[in-house]
């Protein structure tokens, strides 16, 4: 089939009135070679791939990094993605950045291992608590603080908060503790609760 005529079959489509579904079935076209017929119509009327950036959007990447040297790769992309009209990943950012020795090649290389060297044998031995962290554009960062059992990969409790303060580590805690009963275990059998040792996690309101 050609080209010409796998365009008209598209148009075709487009214009029936029908769902796309129904449209396919009556022409007896699989859906398969519809979406590829569409990919390669979209590819050909482009001029250059839709992944790659243009010289301008580079520039534009390297001025506002200029601007702002206390941004991240992460945080200038999520920028640039709000406020200059295109998309680009952090790895990108952080790609052009280094080329042009913008950002500091990092001295020591850290290595995970493998697996925890402590592993847990039952439930509620040991709870694991973080916090991730999601930017809203015009507002600032909102926090997911969650609370995890060890052993068996179980939330048991989460919640979204308006910040990282302790009291608000706190509350997400107390709700694991309360669903738990754990304030009813012995103390010697209570769990251990692991976090990052972040400035709130080690405060002394939380360690109270």
């Amino acid at each position: 089939m050609s080209a010409v005529e796998k365009m008209e079959i598209l148009a075709l489509i487009s214009d029936s009135g029908l769902t796309r579904r129904r449209a396919l079935v009556q022409l007896g076209i699989p859906k398969s070679n519809y979406y590829r017929w569409r990919r390669g119509q979209s590819s050909g009327n482009r001029k250059t791939p839709w992944n790659r950036i243009t010289p301008g959007e580079e520039d534009r990447i390297l001025a506002v990094a200029r601007e702002s040297p206390e941004l991240s790769s992460r945080q200038l992309s999520a920028w640039i993605t709000d406020n200059e009209g295109f998309a680009i990943s952090e790895s990108t950012v952080y790609r052009i950045l280094r080329r042009e020795g913008l950002v500091k090649r990092q001295e020591t290389q850290l290595t995970a291992a493998k697996e925890y060297h402590t592993k847990t044998t039952r439930p509620h031995q040991m709870w694991a608590t973080d916090a991730s962290y999601f930017r809203v554009v015009g507002w600032g960062y909102y926090y997911l603080v969650t609370v995890m059992d060890d052993y068996s990969r179980f939330i048991l409790a989460w919640k979204l908060q308006k910040d990282m303060s302790a009291n608000s580590l706190i509350e997400v805690v107390q709700e694991a503790v309360d669903a738990t009963g754990m304030t009813d275990v012995p103390v010697e059998d209570r769990t251990k609760l692991l976090s990052d040792n972040g400035a709130r996690y080690v405060s002394r309101a939380f360690r109270d």
